[in-house]
């Protein structure tokens, strides 16, 4: 299955590009876009509002952080992180796949730092590390309601 998203301001041109698209493909209309990748959409005639408050939220309850408490910052400054040494490494897929679940850089350019710190040890995880990755979710759990607004100028439909 592949998604896409089709966007425009000329009525005439989006329903000719959509019916190409349906005598070449089988495709299914779902109306105005609400939730796509983690981003939720409101509109209104003013702007868009896009956030990621159910894709975190969701996030914090599968590794068990939903109750914790909000950090002020994503990452400690001036922490100095080191390669796990292998007796202390921590389960390396788990690591993996919470860390590339962090990468809401798109929406949260204030974690892109922190990630990338957490993402060089990759290979070699430690408590240290997963510490880290916790950070930033504890930090993400202080951002809910934060995400990026996109104001009408012209025509907006």
């Amino acid at each position: 299955m592949d998604d896409i998203i089709l966007i425009g301001d000329d009525s005439l041109e989006f329903k000719g590009l959509q019916e190409k698209l349906a005598k070449a493909f089988e495709i299914k209309e779902l109306g105005p876009l609400k939730y796509f990748l983690g981003i939720e959409f409101a509109r209104s005639k003013e702007s868009i509002f896009m956030n990621q408050q159910k894709y975190i939220l969701d996030l914090l309850k599968e590794t068990g952080l939903l109750g914790c408490k909000a950090a002020e910052t994503p990452m400690v400054p001036n922490i100095k992180l080191q390669p796990a040494e292998t007796e202390d490494m921590v389960d390396k897929g788990r690591y993996q796949q919470l860390v590339g679940r962090l990468y809401l850089s798109h929406m949260h350019p204030d974690i892109t730092f922190a990630v990338s710190m957490v993402s060089k040890f990759m290979h070699a995880p430690g408590p240290e590390h997963l510490k880290a990755a916790f950070g930033i979710l504890r930090y993400l759990k202080g951002s809910l309601g934060k995400g990026l607004l996109y104001k009408h100028v012209g025509t907006f439909r």
